[in-house]
């Protein structure tokens, strides 16, 4: 185990912190761009913001939709980074504990969908009922 007593701390310098946040931009554009899924994910995100504001939910109602939101991108981005830290490695070769953790990371963005799609339910489904009993 490291003795991190021994470990210096790193001086606070803004030009390599700027650097960090230009990086992680980047790496949330490359997502963007190369991603069908986080693609898919932000067409759904604009959707629940829109109809968030229609059906005027309420701020912790909002709130929990941007926390399972901010959850599916973070793990759509962490899946992407197993599948091509995973492809690095296996240079076409099939390998079978990085498919088991590609498996299991593109698992983590399911779970993370499938309750997305829970709370929405639970969020607009009465909402929509609504709707329908005015009209009848």
């Amino acid at each position: 185990m490291p003795d991190y007593k021994d470990i210096e701390p790193v001086k606070y310098d803004r030009k390599t912190h700027n650097v960090s946040f230009k990086h992680a931009f980047n790496g949330i554009m490359l997502a963007f761009r190369t991603q069908p899924n986080f693609r898919f994910h932000f067409i759904f995100f604009i959707l629940v913001n829109t109809a968030s504001y229609i059906y005027n939910i309420t701020l912790s109602e909002y709130l929990s939709i941007l926390v399972i939101s901010a959850i599916i991108f973070s793990a759509e981005m962490i899946n992407t980074a197993v599948e091509a830290i995973g492809d690095e490695i296996a240079d076409d070769k099939y390998m079978k504990l990085i498919g088991v953790a590609k498996d299991v990371a593109a698992g983590a963005v399911l779970i993370a969908v499938l309750f997305a799609i829970l709370i929405g339910s639970i969020i607009f489904i009465p909402r929509f009922i609504n709707i329908l009993a005015q009209q009848f």
